[in-house]
């Protein structure tokens, strides 16, 4: 008999030798399957509360607010960051204006992020993890085919209300060697630019104090400093330039004291989108001042704060080229004299009660400029006021500017 069919024999058999009771089965299974219902229960609850009390500390510890101590290498207990040696909440530690926690990966992608397209190598970067007296800090060598460049960015909280740090985001009344300009921008609160040069190296470092309560310096060289020597005639940024990152730098960290997630998920941009973000900061409708922006390929986007509001809303512009795909051809409306085609349009967009009002020109030459306004700061935000900031006639206004031609 094969060995397949000697098993088989053998199942058979010791399954007819069994006399089975199949009520006291069956009453046995219920008995144990009530019992694994109330283990479950319990289980579950228990679980319930270390869940809560495991997420209150974690949440706790992410935040910097967690009374719990830690263990000492020798097994002692210790304070946590979060309370002094007494047992009570450390102030500064506590305080979210005073709170800071950003690692030195963060802190490269940062400056990644917000630099124009080019070469980036020799990234470095320094972490914090709850001193609010000491900075985070990242540098890198740019080159974006004009030579190398060391850029460098420092991140700490500051208080808005000093004036002591509003001093430093201020040019002063008279320069000394070697600084040869300095520049002020209307960021946040307050941003200066120097201008230096020392033996042949050209230094522009700019500080700004942030709205949400950050001393945040941009340091641009136009060479290599470690090795003492100019790679390139000027600092790699325009003023322009310089003015569009400080404003992305300042919105990098949060008031809570992490990096701003929106930074980190928008897509970074290209060369030719910072021209178009340049060009959509000197065309915003009056009473609209840019507070940071960005892009991507043909298409720049500002976040215009809106002065009399106190608003924050999103405005973009996209250049479509003759015969470049669109997202749907507009629905023309109009002619102007010299032949450009406008269309206008208002629809809902993604965030809640957010709306988007939009304006198409199309020009002569075939190039299509199309001018978006929302009424928040991003379109998948919530609204922050009822409609956009800017009407659709200065919308229009914006998309027709010749100066759009000049852009290659």
């Amino acid at each position: 008999m094969p060995f397949e069919d000697d098993v088989s024999e053998a199942m058979r058999r010791t399954g007819a030798a069994f006399t089975t009771d199949h009520r006291a089965l069956v009453e046995g299974g219920l008995r144990r399957g009530r019992a694994r219902v109330v283990r479950r229960r319990a289980g579950a609850a228990a679980a319930a509360v270390l869940t809560f009390t495991g997420a209150a500390v974690y949440g706790g510890w992410l935040l910097g607010t967690s009374s719990a101590r830690e263990v000492a290498a020798d097994g002692r207990l210790s304070p946590s960051p979060g309370v002094t040696s007494t047992g009570r909440p450390n102030p500064e530690v506590n305080d979210p204006d005073q709170h800071i926690r950003v690692s030195a990966d963060q802190m490269i992608q940062i400056l990644e992020r917000v630099l124009p397209k080019g070469r980036l190598t020799q990234q470095r970067g320094t972490s914090n993890f709850g001193d609010p007296k000491r900075p985070a800090n990242a540098s890198l060598v740019y080159d974006d085919g004009f030579g190398e460049a060391l850029v460098e960015v420092s991140i700490k909280r500051a208080d808005r209300h000093d004036p002591a740090v509003r001093k430093l985001v201020t040019c002063p009344a008279k320069l000394t060697p070697p600084a040869l300009s300095c520049h002020a921008e209307p960021w946040g609160g307050g941003a200066a630019t120097v201008l230096s040069q020392d033996k042949g190296l050209r230094k522009a470092r700019s500080l700004s104090l942030s709205e949400e309560g950050y001393l945040v310096e941009l340091i641009t060289y136009n060479g290599l400093p470690k090795e003492g020597r100019a790679t390139r005639t000027n600092t790699p940024f325009t003023e322009m330039q310089t003015s569009s990152l400080i404003g992305m730098l300042n919105s990098a960290m949060t008031k809570y004291g992490i990096p701003n997630p929106d930074l980190f998920s928008r897509e970074v941009h290209v060369a030719r989108s910072l021209d178009v973000m340049e060009r959509l900061q000197r065309l915003s409708p009056k009473g609209l001042s840019p507070r940071g922006g960005g892009g991507d390929g043909a298409t720049g986007y500002i976040i215009a704060y809106d002065v009399k509001n106190k608003t924050k809303s999103h405005l973009r512009a996209t250049l479509t080229p003759k015969g470049a795909p669109g997202d749907g051809e507009p629905r023309w409306s109009q002619t102007l004299p010299d032949g450009t085609r406008i269309a206008t349009s208002e629809r809902p967009a993604k965030g809640d009660g957010v709306t988007e009002w939009r304006v198409d020109a199309l020009r002569p030459n075939g190039l299509r400029v199309t001018i978006t306004s929302y009424n928040a700061e991003y379109p998948h935000r919530d609204a922050n006021r009822t409609t956009p900031p800017a009407t659709l006639e200065q919308l229009r206004a914006v998309a027709v500017d010749d100066s759009w031609l000049t852009l290659k």
